[in-house]
């Protein structure tokens, strides 16, 4: 299944599949940090015979240690290993079955180190991170106590294809992100910064298959199985474009495909949300159009959307709604040419030909936006 797909074999910086890169070692803080001190000015003013008195320095934006680090709690390599372990488990179930993990099509947790007081403590913008808020504990003393210890975790992220529509997405790629981790096990994991990126200038592509049997991108091929998927799930049998549809066979497609964009119950019940998101969806999956964003190629500006009591009817009948045989994520597909036609055919258990949906491929006008549009279904059985 591709995705949360984890990928063991990543080879990122020189460390693929290392479970500590240096648990005890200093590793590298956030860049662009600075301690913001403006340096006095020379007064040009004339000599007095009282001198002046010097003008005060700016105040530090981060505040200074207060704790002695040689009394810092030391921790042992099996307590460090323990929480580097922790950590990497904590993200990784975070990013593949937490809120929001429908967006990534790849997750992989590369990575883990921890690191000492003395080094969050040193950086400024370690120290800043760490004392944010100031109330006390501030996540700094509770390192300092032996409460816990703070853990850089590595990974790689790939969002699923589709949410290269909806804009720059935050993160794509190699990053590391900050993990408190309390000694006491039975306390959870608490993350305590955003993403950072773990790579300089352009983003590091994960090494390994760019191109599948068929000869499509990786992400393009992602996208087919989904439209595959979402076709099948609708119940949608015998059609060449959208327009022969029936108006519940249409809220049932976009009710399962959206879910690869994100877009929920209500994006379809609010009028301009509506209409956008549907054109959107439509746009992109059947035909070769660039202006995905909104257009009215497919609903009026003024479209309100699905009256509320045909949802909730075509709601109690959506699971018996599917094209006979299709098993989820279960289903097989078989994928060929035909020309420059890409026939998928849905197949039941025991191999036997049930539904045939037809592509074209589009290469988009920057690479990233090519993808496969489909020209028309077919039931086999």
């Amino acid at each position: 299944m591709l995705r949360h797909a984890v990928l063991r074999a990543l080879a990122l910086m020189g460390a693929a599949g290392v479970l500590l890169a240096a648990l005890t070692g200093c590793t590298a803080a956030p860049s662009g940090s600075a301690d913001g001190t403006s340096a006095p000015m020379e007064s040009t003013a004339p000599a007095t015979e009282e001198a002046a008195a010097p003008p005060a320095a700016s105040p530090s934006p981060t505040p200074s240690p207060t704790r002695d680090p040689a009394g810092a709690e030391k921790f042992d390599y099996a307590q460090k290993e323990n929480a580097a372990l922790r950590a990497q488990q904590y993200w990784y179930a975070d990013m593949t079955t937490g809120f929001g993990a429908y967006r990534y099509a790849v997750v992989d947790s590369v990575a883990a180190s921890v690191l000492d007081y003395d080094t969050c403590s040193g950086d400024d913008a370690l120290r800043a991170m760490l004392t944010y808020p100031s109330e006390p504990p501030t996540t700094l003393d509770r390192i300092y106590d032996g409460e816990g210890m703070l853990v850089q975790v590595h990974f790689y992220v790939e969002y699923e294809p589709e949410y290269n529509y909806l804009g720059p997405q935050y993160g794509d790629g190699a990053c590391y992100v900050y993990i408190f981790v309390p000694v006491d096990a039975a306390r959870p994991c608490e993350t305590v910064s955003g993403w950072y990126s773990a790579q300089l200038g352009e983003r590091m592509l994960r090494p390994g298959q760019t191109t599948t049997a068929e000869g499509l991108t990786v992400p393009q091929s992602r996208m087919l199985l989904h439209q595959c998927r979402a076709l099948a799930a609708a119940g949608l049998r015998e059609f060449s474009s959208p327009e022969d549809w029936s108006e519940e066979q249409t809220y049932r497609y976009l009710y399962h495909r959206g879910q690869d964009y994100g877009y929920g119950e209500e994006e379809w019940q609010q009028k301009t949300r509506a209409a956008n998101c549907a054109n959107r969806l439509l746009t992109i999956d059947f035909t070769t159009g660039d202006d995905w964003y909104s257009n009215q190629r497919f609903f009026g500006g003024d479209w309100p959307g699905f009256d509320e009591q045909q949802r909730q009817t075509w709601q109690a009948g959506m699971d018996s709604g599917a094209v006979p045989g299709y098993a989820g994520e279960e289903t097989v597909w078989q994928f060929a040419w035909n020309g420059d036609t890409l026939v998928a055919t849905m197949q039941s258990e025991n191999g036997a030909a049930l539904q045939e949906y037809r592509f074209l491929v589009y290469d988009g006008f920057a690479g990233w936006d090519g993808r496969t549009y489909c020209i028309g279904g077919r039931s086999l059985a």
